[in-house]
This record gives structure tokens, C-alpha cells and sequence, in this order.
């Protein structure tokens, strides 16, 4: 009986439906039963009852469950307490964050962070927010930076920044000649939309925007991630919308115009990022780079704010449309 095992199971038994279960786990359903079947031949007794239609639990499945809950729980928290106890006597400094914070503030306060600190180590990795609670809880992670935790944690959050929309476009659109744009201007426009599996806070953001002004976006494609979401717009796929940092980025065929008026009350979970920590952990560099933090990071960015003026090539098809407009 292994690790490996024990979640394969604890998922096929939490789904019941082996399809779902090896998709929650990124495995083939194939794969899948294997562990399953060694599991309940090692044990020597049927864990699970299959049928062509469903998926149960027997007796001995349903007491299974729950001690290799208490397992996973167990062998967590072992992990968890070595890897803290060698922390305490080491000099380094996990972060994680989201591409919000890592495109954004997080560069300059490790910059200032090295300043104060050049002794201590810095480990960065970069994942969404689920992935990161979950290093964060596991003890893999000092810090992260992050969208709020969408379902119960022990661990502690602080919101460091709300994220102005902006709205991206291919700089051919009859709209790109506009200096600003409303969310009712969009309505009805094809739109390219975060995938809703996969990036959940993102894809809720946009249907909030829209539900403001009760409207639907026409969706007519789902992007993971934001090069490809560029892409789509780039090819005339869509607009998007896309937090204020992707100001920052540059794509061939693709613009951005400030959108007014869509700083929602009360900012949507998706339009936040902040930071989170295990507070009964005791971290001097951690809580030193929560200073920094907190310190050089303001709550609306002001250098992502696009200007209100339109690029040299919209102003002269701008002024060459108003000539024509008002010629004899």
C-alpha cells in the first residue's frame, strides 16, 4: 500500500466515477484502475463495486475512506513539522505567487528583500492559486501571493492590491479608435473568456463585469493562459478582458484601451490579490519580505493605469474619419 494508491482511491471513492476521478488526478482512467486493483489485491477484499452505470462504495470501501483520510492527514502533517523544524535553523524564504503578483510587485519587493537580507536564500515558484494554498498548507511554501482561498484554510490572508479591468482588442477593431471604453460598449462583441475550469477567479471576474450591466459576454472561445488569450484576440477571434498588469505586456496586433466606470463595489475575489501565510508558523525572513510587502505595495496600482490617449495611427484614422465626416 502506497501514497499513490491511497488517493487514487480517496478520489474514485469521493467522485464515483472513475472518468472524473482520473481527471481531478491527471491520470488515465486506464492507469487509474490499476491502482485501484492492487490496492484491493493487497488488501484482499473489494474496496469498490463497478457496474457499467455506477460506482460504490462496499462496506469495507466505506472504512477504507476513512482511514486513508487519516492517513494523507497524518503523513501532511509529519511533512509539514520536519520541513518547518529545518527551516527554523535555515536561512531561506519560499514564495509562490499567481502571474498577477509575479508580472507586477513581486520582482521589486524581492529586489528590496535581497537588499535588507543578501544572506538568506529565495526559492519563487509561480502557480494559480489553488495549487498555491495547497504548497502553502502542505508546509512547501512560506508565503503566498494569491487570489483569496476560495474554500477553508487555516492559513492567514491579507488583500494587497484590487486589479483595474482593461480591455484588449485587435488594433484593427472600429473600437481601438476609441481612447476609453464603457462594459456596455462591449456587449454583444465576440469575447475570448478565461477557461471557467481552469482559471475559475478569472472566468467569474468577466461575468461579473458583465452582470453589471446585465448583459452576457458572446463568448466565442475559452483561453488558459494570457499568451493565448492574446493570440485569439490577435487572430480577431474576440476582445477580452484582462486585469491592468497585462498593460504591461506587448503582442504583435493586440491593444489595450482603459475601461471605464468597472471597478465593481465590492471588488469580486477575482479582482484581488493578496498575500497568505500560516500565522502559528514562526518565520523571521517570512514576516521581514510581509513588511516589505506591506510596505511598497499599494492598493491600486496607478503605474499600470493606460493613458487616455490614442496611439498615433488611431488619432490620424480617427482625424481622417472625422474629415470625411464633416467635408461637403
Amino acid at each position: 500500500m502506497d501514497v499513490r494508491q491511497l488517493r487514487c482511491f480517496i478520489a474514485v471513492a469521493e467522485e464515483l466515477h472513475f472518468g472524473r476521478a482520473a481527471e481531478r488526478l491527471g491520470l488515465a482512467p486506464p492507469a487509474l484502475s490499476r491502482q485501484i486493483s492492487a490496492l484491493e489485491d493487497e488488501l484482499g477484499v473489494a474496496l469498490l463495486t463497478r457496474t457499467t452505470r455506477q460506482v460504490a462504495l462496499t462496506r469495507a470501501g466505506l472504512i477504507m475512506l476513512e482511514e486513508a483520510k487519516g492517513i494523507l492527514v497524518k503523513m501532511t502533517h509529519a511533512s509539514r513539522a520536519v520541513r518547518e523544524a529545518s527551516l527554523a535553523s535555515s536561512k531561506m524564504l519560499r514564495v509562490g505567487a499567481i502571474d498577477a503578483a509575479s508580472s507586477s510587485f513581486v520582482p521589486e519587493a524581492l529586489v528590496a528583500f535581497r537588499q535588507r537580507h543578501p544572506g538568506v536564500e529565495i526559492k519563487f515558484v509561480e502557480a494559480m492559486t489553488g495549487a498555491l494554498i495547497q504548497m502553502l498548507e502542505a508546509g512547501k511554501l512560506d508565503l503566498a501571493l494569491a487570489r483569496p482561498p476560495r474554500k477553508p484554510t487555516d492559513c492567514a490572508f491579507e488583500v494587497l492590491r484590487v486589479e483595474r479591468p482593461i480591455v484588449v482588442l485587435n488594433e484593427t477593431h472600429p473600437l481601438a479608435a476609441r481612447e476609453s471604453l464603457t462594459m456596455q460598449d462591449l456587449v454583444g462583441e465576440p469575447f475570448v473568456v478565461p477557461s471557467k475550469r481552469i482559471r475559475p477567479y478569472a472566468y467569474d471576474l468577466v461575468m461579473s463585469y458583465f452582470e453589471s450591466v446585465g448583459a452576457v459576454p458572446n463568448v466565442t472561445i475559452e483561453a488558459t493562459e494570457k499568451p493565448a488569450m492574446m493570440s485569439a484576440v490577435a487572430a480577431g477571434l474576440g476582445m477580452a478582458l484582462a486585469p491592468d498588469w497585462v498593460s504591461r505586456l506587448s503582442f504583435p496586433g493586440v491593444t489595450m484601451r482603459r475601461l471605464r466606470g468597472a471597478m465593481l463595489d465590492p471588488p469580486p475575489p477575482g479582482a484581488l490579490v493578496g498575500v497568505a501565510w500560516r500565522p502559528q508558523q514562526k518565520l523571521g525572513a517570512r514576516d521581514d519580505f510581509l513588511s516589505i510587502l506591506r510596505e511598497s505595495v499599494t492598493l491600486i496600482d496607478e503605474s499600470n493605469v493606460l493613458p487616455f490617449t490614442l496611439p498615433m495611427q488611431n488619432m490620424k484614422r480617427a482625424t481622417r474619419t472625422g474629415s470625411k465626416a464633416g467635408g461637403p
